[in-house]
């Protein structure tokens, strides 16, 4: 294909996503405590919404305790109609989706109608079992979703556990997949992925997790199961935990399904204040293109969308700095240096204040061996962040590279709090700084500590010159 034929071909895609020339803008931007939704579906139900997630989001928080370790920002894009959901619908059936990001998770919903919620409901599960970091099998995963995708409020409660009529109907009518297939189904079993299989494999999952969830002989034990899965073993663990074999766990669910009732219990839940009145943003178009391409640079095999989304911003857009740095940050995880480094130069000359953008600037020319103006890109980011540990680390590390130690030891002392994540580099360049400036007692003790931060063999191989070297000086 020519140059401008791939040409002609990105300006179709990009005009296959971007809106039609409108004089109003559809897009509300709403932000509560926990989430940011985009929508063109109108206030009324964007506030519904955001209302909602936090709801379900209050339950999962305080019914399984605990943090997310690997949480990030949730971006919510709901649409009016199926047109406008169709660009990036990830197969042909699914209404909702779950996709994860480097600085966004996202859960993007087909419309805002009440009978998409509990899909939507069942994605976000998915979202909060990977923000928590959990590893489940795919019945455990699906099954968790199922259970929770109905979760209805009720007053300042939330009801968990109604029956899902068309999994009932299916148990009831179709026959049963053998549990122990279900168990060691894994995610590339057609059991999980053909539409005339996985209908049961999700019913069963279903009901598998309600019994242990709401039996009062399986819910108490819950925790430990939770626990013994992590090993992998699902027969091993309801062995473990149960005392069962894998028949009689078979033979329980059974009996379990033949019951009259469907137990739910209701759950008490308290909601962030922001929750009744989330902040509302009209005429939020580009903010909410920007949210789209980003979740197309996320998504696998979209990169073609991905690049025509941004080009199509920075041409309707060429006064904003925030186009510029989106662009400036896909170009950089397209490894396209020079690209990067010009659109985040633009967007710092149309007077973007944001520090992240600046750190990522200055990460850019760093890797390009342009030290001298990474540093002084650093220096404006820490004027505008100067709490950033990240901006001092950065900048300390620069400085290490550059020869200045004295500089170097100025910011690494300047940050608080150290980070896990972190440590490694925090000690390495101090230790290395130190050494430079002939203070091998305190190098040492540094060098010491970032051992223990890490197991790369780089790392590993780095640190072990760096004592090698203090070893020579010694007398």
């Amino acid at each position: 294909m020519s140059r401008w034929a791939q040409r002609v071909a990105t300006l179709g895609i990009a005009a296959a996503l971007s809106l039609p020339a409108a004089n109003h803008d559809p897009w509300l931007r709403l932000t509560s405590a926990n989430f940011e939704l985009y929508t063109t579906a109108g206030e009324r139900a964007g506030r519904d919404l955001i209302r909602h997630f936090e709801q379900v989001r209050s339950f999962f928080m305080q019914a399984f305790g605990g943090g997310l370790p690997e949480a990030k920002p949730v971006r919510v894009i709901v649409f009016r109609n199926e047109k406008e959901y169709d660009p990036y619908r990830p197969n042909e059936f699914s209404s909702a989706f779950f996709q994860p990001g480097e600085s966004h998770d996202f859960i993007v919903m087909s419309s805002a109608a009440r009978d998409r919620y509990p899909v939507a409901v069942h994605e976000f599960t998915h979202l909060m079992v990977h923000q928590g970091g959990a590893q489940y099998p795919p019945w455990l995963n699906e099954g968790l979703a199922e259970l929770f995708s109905n979760l209805e409020p009720v007053g300042d409660k939330i009801k968990v556990g109604q029956d899902l009529p068309g999994r009932l109907v299916a148990l009831r009518t179709e026959k049963w997949i053998p549990l122990s297939v279900i168990l060691a189904a894994g995610r590339n079993s057609p059991y999980y992925n053909e539409r005339s299989k996985a209908g049961m494999f999700y019913a069963e999952s279903w009901e598998l997790v309600h019994m242990l969830f709401l039996h009062p002989a399986y819910a108490p034990h819950l925790k430990a199961m939770s626990a013994a899965l992590k090993q992998g073993d699902a027969e091993a663990a309801f062995q473990g935990v149960y005392h069962k074999t894998i028949p009689e766990i078979e033979a329980d669910l059974h009996g379990y399904m033949r019951g009259d009732t469907i137990k739910v219990f209701l759950f008490g839940i308290q909601l962030p204040k922001s929750v009744e009145t989330p902040e509302i943003t009209a005429a939020a178009e580009m903010d909410a293109r920007l949210a789209l391409a980003e979740l197309l640079a996320n998504s696998r095999g979209r990169n073609d969308q991905a690049n025509a989304a941004y080009q199509s911003l920075a041409h309707d857009y060429p006064d904003r700095w925030e186009a510029e740095a989106a662009c400036g940050q896909w170009s950089w995880r397209q490894r396209r240096f020079d690209d990067a480094a010009r659109c985040y130069a633009r967007a710092v000359e149309l007077g973007a204040k944001d520090p992240r953008l600046y750190l990522a600037y200055s990460r850019v020319l760093a890797y390009t061996n342009r030290q001298s103006e990474a540093i002084d890109v650093l220096a404006k980011a820490s004027t505008l962040d100067p709490e950033s540990g990240e901006i001092h680390l950065e900048l300390g590390s620069l400085y290490v590279r550059n020869g200045n130690y004295g500089s170097a030891l100025a910011e690494l002392h300047a940050i608080k709090k150290v980070q896990p994540a972190q440590a490694f580099r925090y000690y390495y360049n101090q230790a290395l700084a130190e050494h430079c400036l002939g203070q091998e007692t305190e190098a040492r003790a540094l060098a010491a500590k970032a051992r223990a931060y890490t197991h790369n063999p780089e790392e590993l191989a780095a640190l072990n010159r760096l004592v090698s070297s203090m070893e020579s000086k010694q007398p």
